[in-house]
């Protein structure tokens, strides 16, 4: 293991001293001093003052405390994570996502097939890929081993357009995503408000503004998050204007989702009405598509909503969507207002 990894390795165990890290690993003293000093400087280490001593611990990030972990599981499966961090053996094992012959590897790297063949041998050592043929060699991967778990959360490209954010006036903010960036999160705004929905865990911050965490398995595009959200009083009045004000959906993508889910008459409806309060929100075009595709089948918006009755002002949406609405003028107005 290289020396950077061996220092790296043994903080993670536990916060050592210098003296501690020279005293308890086989490399020279010059050698393990100058390496600190490159791992501070990079922020893979830190320095903190405790009971009199100065001790070496690792950063309370994400990042890096996801690296902590897979360290640690690394050396309890007795692989030396130096070696999977690597970026060729990282181009191999994700490789193996989509591919399991060594000239589709090979190609897919840029590697010659002697080094993909080396690194499929590594991989069948440490249990990470199991030979389903070796004449010609067909790889698959353990993708349940644990050291290929934690590889695909640290690895994985954030897609920063599928972390569905609502935020504005009001004294929450939500955020809808999945668990590995509710992870991402819980480390770096704990100092900050937030709760997490249906555990009951609630903290207290340095900002007023109370983030509401809801962890979903798969990712959630805009136009799904805004229809999980449309056919609720609370959607409608404040998040569903959220949304269409962040000028992130994909209105095409939302009219085929809403055909899917027969809701094309109330959400056009809906958009027809945020278009005529606003001119800015929606953008031009964007309502006549979905008038061209309403359904003769008359729909329900917020049913529940029914024994307030209706102002008059709904008439004429209903007539040309062929709708029956029960919102609250005032309250879409007033959203829209806030935006």
């Amino acid at each position: 293991m290289k020396i950077k990894s061996a220092i790296f390795s043994l903080v993670c165990i536990k916060p050592q001293t210098i003296h501690d890290i020279v005293e308890r690993l086989p490399y020279s003293q010059d050698s393990i001093y100058n390496v600190i000093e490159d791992m501070l400087r990079d922020g893979k280490i830190v320095k903190i003052k405790t009971k009199g001593k100065t001790w070496i611990d690792i950063p309370k990030d994400y990042d890096n405390q996801k690296l902590k972990e897979f360290f640690i599981k690394s050396l309890s499966y007795g692989v030396d994570p130096d070696i999977l961090l690597r970026k060729n053996t990282l181009a191999v094992l994700k490789s193996l996502d989509s591919l399991n012959n060594v000239d589709d590897l090979a190609q897919k790297t840029n590697l010659s097939e002697k080094s993909v063949r080396k690194f499929l041998r590594l991989f069948s050592d440490y249990e990470l890929v199991k030979f389903e043929r070796r004449k010609p060699i067909i790889a698959i991967k353990v993708k349940d081993h644990p050291l290929n778990l934690l590889l695909d959360s640290i690895l994985k490209e954030k897609d920063v357009d599928h972390t569905i954010y609502a935020s504005g006036s009001t004294p929450f903010e939500e955020i809808i995503t999945t668990p590995n960036e509710i992870e991402k999160i819980l480390y770096e705004k704990i100092d900050d408000s937030l709760t997490i929905k249906r555990t009951g865990f609630m903290v207290k911050g340095r900002k007023n503004k109370i983030a509401i965490l809801e962890s979903v398995v798969t990712k959630q595009t805009p136009e799904e998050f805004f229809i999980s959200k449309f056919m609720t009083t609370e959607g409608v009045e404040d998040v569903c204007i959220k949304i269409l004000s962040s000028k992130n959906i994909n209105y095409d993508a939302l009219l085929n989702l809403a055909i899917d889910k027969n809701l094309v008459n109330v959400i056009g409806c809906y958009l027809d009405i945020i278009s005529n309060i606003s001119k800015r929100i929606i953008p031009e075009g964007v309502v006549k598509k979905f008038l061209n595709s309403i359904s003769d089948k008359k729909y329900v918006l917020l049913k529940d909503e029914v024994k307030y009755g209706k102002s008059g002002w709904e008439e004429k949406y209903e007539k040309k969507w062929n709708v029956d609405l029960y919102l609250d003028i005032g309250a879409i107005e007033h959203g829209v207002r806030a935006i």
